[in-house]
């Protein structure tokens, strides 16, 4: 085989590799606003709820386990927002179109070229995979929109496998560590902006606050954060 063939190899074998939307990619869409891990607002579309997979809650509900899942939940929050922050992206559909919330049920696609799905000749990567490949959001297959459940298994046994995100034994989530925390709350861990939380999104209080405060937690400048 010559030279020229041998540097096609890598090439030809990504090609092979790739994988394909199974349905019609709508977009480019805005992306106005990160909700949670596996919720966001797109324009035009409102609220949108990522399929096949399921992020720690950020908030205290009735559905929150404790002050530990909010804290993953905040970092979930805050990878996807990292991910989405000023991009456009794609949409595609399933079977069922719309929860009982009345929310839009969607795949989403990043237009790049480090990503394993092909379309219309370009690259990309898809939301939701990347984040159960990070470790932020574990599988929730609904039927009927089961179009690539076997996939998020697949890739949940890997990142758990690896340790990474939620799967690292909450090292990512415990004070002092330096990991997905802002160094302005040294008490307490809370990831950097984006996107920009208020004292309502997070279960701390009273906690210490160092210069620059990102975050904008200490109101009255006394080095305390979400006093009351």
């Amino acid at each position: 085989m010559g030279s020229r063939a041998l540097g096609l190899l890598p090439w030809l074998l990504a090609l092979v590799l790739a994988l394909a939307p199974e349905g019609r990619l709508q977009g480019p869409v805005a992306v106005l606003r990160v909700v949670d891990g596996d919720t966001v607002e797109l324009q035009g579309l409102g609220p949108v709820r990522l399929i096949g997979i399921d992020a720690p809650e950020s908030t205290y509900n009735h559905r929150t386990a404790g002050p530990e899942e909010v804290r993953l939940g905040l970092e979930a929050k805050a990878f996807l927002a990292r991910l989405l922050q000023g991009r456009k992206v794609w949409v595609e559909l399933d079977a069922q179109e719309r929860d009982r919330y009345r929310r839009v049920l969607a795949y989403l696609y990043l237009e790049d070229p480090r990503g394993d799905w092909i379309h219309g000749g370009r690259r990309f990567l898809q939301v939701n995979l990347e984040l159960v490949r990070a470790g932020w959001a574990e599988p929730y297959t609904v039927p009927p929109n089961v179009r690539y459940a076997a996939l998020y298994l697949q890739a949940a046994r890997e990142a758990r496998a690896k340790g990474v995100g939620m799967w690292g034994g909450g090292q990512a989530s415990r004070p002092g560590n330096g990991k997905g925390c802002d160094p302005a709350y040294p008490t307490v861990c809370i990831p950097p902006p984006p996107p920009d939380l208020d004292c309502g999104d997070i279960p701390f209080r009273g906690f210490k606050v160092l210069p620059p405060d990102p975050h904008r937690f200490d109101r009255d400048g006394d080095g305390v954060g979400c006093e009351g």
